[in-house]
């Protein structure tokens, strides 16, 4: 098998400031087998990305600290090439988005059902060699 082939999204940051939202949404994929991280605000997701390493980070763009797109610029710039990186927000999408690399935008509320399709879906790089 070539290492460089795709495989399935197995590890997911969280990053949303509702805590009941970010803490469901953890439990909802944890029973479908993902392995989960929350972060609550853009300066924990950043602490959060470089040691676990997420195939995908659903990424609230409304954030108390630092908004959900310079919290994808700092995810990029520190090296998060592979992940995808999930928009979601209340709003529609706008043009900035793809300046900061999102790959799909989800619009809340977000149906637990679609969101764990899509992720059983997905295909993400496996980590480089470091």
């Amino acid at each position: 098998m070539d290492s460089l082939a795709p495989t399935g999204v197995s590890r997911v940051l969280i990053v949303e400031d509702n805590r009941d939202t970010a803490d469901t949404t953890a439990m909802l994929l944890r029973m479908h087998g993902f392995d989960v991280a929350v972060a609550y605000d853009g300066r924990s997701a950043l602490q959060a990305a470089k040691g676990y390493d997420p195939d995908v980070v659903l990424l609230d763009l409304s954030l108390p600290d630092i908004d959900g797109h310079a919290v994808a610029v700092g995810l990029r710039r520190d090296g998060l090439d592979r992940a995808s990186l999930i928009a979601v927000s209340g709003y529609a999408p706008d043009a900035d988005w793809d300046d900061v690399g999102f790959d799909v935008h989800l619009v809340k509320p977000v149906v637990n059902e679609a969101l764990v399709a899509l992720l059983s879906r997905m295909q993400v790089a496996p980590p480089c060699p470091r």
